[in-house]
């Protein structure tokens, strides 16, 4: 059995600190619930990420997935950042939030020298604690930058990311209007199997849990940005009534949407 470790408290939604300066090599392990970038500047050995060994190197960087696999063997002590964050986090850039999975699994932060310096940025502003809203137009910088980096990974299926992105796509246009999977599985010409394969294979989690995030990063932004009311904000999302609104708010997030909105005040 697969180890977990947990390196974020539950009720954090990210977390930024140092690579730790030590050549122990680490036991296979994953991570739940939340995305791990690495940026090192410093060290050498390898990294394995589920069947895939890579070589360390000053300079090299690694984003790992929800649920991925990985340990560490180094030779050299390793310098750098490691930023963990839940996909809540980036609520309000729903834009970037829908384009995670195409951020390279292994680049080269040189390509952007920039790209170190916002990350530095990054962590000094988490070091202060600045406010969540300028941590996270920090962090959305950070993963702007990376999606224009190479992916110097092979990817094992690459057909299945295509897929993924697609799926995603459709999420992100469709999901005031289609909340199951057997629609998007039509309009993909895939069996309800297959899609939930693609999507276990890329985030390790369904099509369905997919669906009901994208409603729900609207139904957060809707609820602190602006000043509607609950009931309107429902009827916006295709709610049939609030009160299923509600039900599936508290679902996922385990407070009603007058008490996040509360909380956020």
């Amino acid at each position: 059995m697969i180890n977990v470790k947990k390196k974020m408290e539950d009720d954090r939604l990210v977390k930024a600190s140092m690579m730790k300066r030590v050549i122990k090599p680490t036991q296979p392990h994953k991570h739940d619930g939340y995305h791990e970038l690495i940026f090192l500047s410093r060290g050498s050995g390898t990294h394995t990420i589920d069947d895939h060994v890579f070589e360390v190197r000053p300079t090299v960087g690694f984003y790992l997935k929800p649920g991925q696999v990985h340990c560490w063997d180094f030779s050299q002590v390793p310098e750098g950042f490691v930023i963990l964050f839940k996909e809540q986090f980036m609520d309000s850039y729903s834009s970037t939030l829908s384009r995670l999975f195409m951020v390279p699994g292994i680049f080269d932060h040189q390509e952007d020298p920039s790209l170190l310096l916002q990350v530095e940025e990054f962590y000094k502003a988490y070091k202060s604690h600045q406010q969540q809203e300028v941590l996270d137009a920090h962090l959305n910088l950070i993963l702007l930058k990376m999606l224009n980096l190479k992916n110097h990974a092979l990817t094992a299926d690459s057909s299945s990311a295509t897929v993924f992105y697609q799926f995603k796509t459709l999420v992100n246009e469709n999901y005031l209007d289609l909340r199951n999977v057997s629609a998007y599985a039509d309009l993909m010409n895939l069996s309800i199997h297959r899609l939930n394969a693609i999507c276990q294979k890329n985030v390790q989690t369904s099509a369905l849990s997919i669906i009901k995030e994208r409603v729900l990063i609207e139904a957060k932004n809707l609820v602190t940005h602006t000043s509607l009311s609950i009931s309107e904000i429902a009827y916006r999302l295709n709610f049939s009534d609030p009160s299923n609104f509600v039900k599936f708010f508290k679902s996922l997030t385990t407070l009603t949407p007058l008490q996040y909105r509360s909380e956020l005040h």
